[in-house]
């Protein structure tokens, strides 16, 4: 069977615009402001640039259609990494800048160009950004998003298709558009088909991330305080507060303590006795942590399978019993929990006076005092000490 041109762009136009739809409205009818908002943009201007594209096959607006197709299909992979980065809790605003960069680009380009390349024009161009933002797609193996195996499938599309627009790219250069082995393997009808199947593995994985993260952080959506439904912070905020804290503590050479309580094999108790069992584990944690906390200390999440509190304490012993008391909470909740299961949980405790007022050193140093405290038997509660930090 031989596929003309205008067929694929259309069947292309038709995969996108269901998965695209599909996921746009799940987005709306959740209420999602997750990462999960960026990437139903990244599909809406998938949607887009199929549209586009297809108006170009059948004569429509001539290499203007061009010119927005590659715009906007180089915002597809810039809207999947911001929501990578979004979901990771790290900031977008220099990123957001450089995607928008290379969507102009790759516009103007196809404009600048049209005259000497036709249909070609800023091709190279455009692929150049889509290489590169593919290649970002590192940042869906980075955590917590890493620690979750349907990151691992996004980051193995989006490096994929960078392999792709590569070596688009490289035979594109050295041979030219017309070669035998680039318009039969890497020409305009590979690269549509190449991109249904990305678009549709990429809206499952998507979809799978969206729901893993609203079912293991137990919030349907968040406000605009950037807190969660349960009243637990997100990790952005809890770092900026606990920032502010820790300076003005810093004013009046008051003791403040960090204390991270980390639950170890979460993940493989939702492997081994499904999701609704460590729904109930990670949401009898977080209560436990904010009914035994001290009223005046801010609770908040630090990592996938951590939360963190950051309380006044005057002296290292105070520290450390906030942090046995936080322990004993824990273990009182699990106790009553439905699911029956106990968990190792470490508690790591870093104190001013030891470690200084620097918001970071503290996070580093209860993260690896919890660390060992879950991985050491017989330790519930461990106090970090300057060395230990890292």
């Amino acid at each position: 069977m031989t596929l003309d041109l205008f067929t694929v762009t259309v069947m292309t136009a038709i995969v996108a615009s269901v998965a695209s739809i599909t996921y746009i409205l799940e987005t709306i009818f959740r209420r999602d402001a997750g990462p999960g908002r960026l990437w139903a943009v990244a599909f809406f201007c998938g949607l887009s640039a199929a549209i586009a594209y297809m108006a170009w096959s059948s004569g429509v607006g001539g290499f203007v259609s061009v010119a927005v197709g590659n715009s906007l299909f180089v915002l597809v992979p810039g809207f999947v990494w911001l929501g990578a980065r979004r979901f990771n809790d790290r900031p977008i605003g220099w990123s957001l800048v450089l995607v928008v960069v290379f969507a102009l680009a790759s516009f103007a380009a196809a404009l600048i160009q049209a005259d000497d390349w036709g249909s070609w024009g800023g091709w190279t161009t455009m692929a150049a950004c889509l290489v590169a933002l593919f290649v970002a797609a590192a940042e869906a193996l980075r955590a917590p998003l890493g620690h979750i195996r349907s990151g691992w499938a996004l980051a193995a599309v989006l490096l994929f298709a960078a392999l792709f627009s590569a070596v688009r790219l490289v035979l594109f250069l050295a041979a030219g558009p017309a070669s035998p082995l680039f318009s039969r393997w890497f020409g305009t009808i590979s690269a549509n088909i190449v991109t249904v199947v990305l678009t549709v593995v990429a809206a499952i994985v998507t979809s799978v991330l969206r729901s893993h993260r609203s079912a293991e952080q137990r919030y349907e959506w968040l406000t605009e305080r950037g807190v969660a439904s349960d009243g637990v912070m997100l990790a952005r905020t809890f770092v900026a507060a606990s920032a502010d804290i820790i300076e003005r503590a810093s004013w009046r050479s008051e003791g403040v303590v960090i204390i991270v309580i980390h639950v170890e094999g979460l993940a493989e108790i939702r492997t081994a006795f499904g999701q609704e069992a460590a729904d109930d584990i990670s949401g009898a944690c977080r209560q436990a942590v904010r009914r035994y906390a001290p009223a005046s200390a801010i609770v908040g999440e630090d990592d996938e399978h951590r939360l963190a509190v950051a309380a006044l304490a005057p002296t290292a012993a105070d520290a450390r019993r906030l942090g046995a008391m936080i322990y004993r909470g824990c273990m009182e909740e699990l106790a009553r929990a439905d699911s029956g299961l106990f968990p190792f949980v470490g508690v790591g405790v870093a104190f001013t006076g030891d470690v200084g007022y620097d918001v970071g050193a503290l996070l580093r140093g209860a993260r690896a005092a919890a660390r060992r405290a879950a991985a050491t038997p017989g330790a519930s509660v461990l106090v970090d000490a300057p060395a230990a930090s890292s």
